[in-house]
């Protein structure tokens, strides 16, 4: 029997794992920490413990990947959030 009272939707919890509080974090985490890079990239979503970082560059992206298990450290000490891994992509504006 179907409740007639509206249920509250909980962002938290979606088919796609989107953890929509850690996205904010770690939003809010690349504003606060300039890296020389920082202006060359977008955050996207955290999916099930992996960040998401889109840039243009290939040059950012291998610098990220290298960088990449001390961002998390930092990530994790200044965020409180423990992330796997960074997943970085190219984006593609000539389309």
């Amino acid at each position: 029997m179907e409740s007639k009272h509206p249920t509250k939707i909980n962002a938290e919890t979606n088919d796609l794992g989107i953890s929509f509080s850690k996205s904010k974090k770690i939003e809010k985490y690349f504003s606060k920490n300039k890296y020389k890079w920082s202006k060359e990239i977008s955050i996207g979503p955290v999916l099930k413990n992996k960040a998401i970082i889109y840039t243009e560059s290939s040059r950012v992206k291998d610098l990220i990947q290298l960088e990449e298990q001390k961002i998390l450290i930092d990530i994790e000490k200044k965020s409180e959030i423990k992330l796997l891994s960074i997943d970085v992509q190219i984006l593609n504006n000539q389309q």
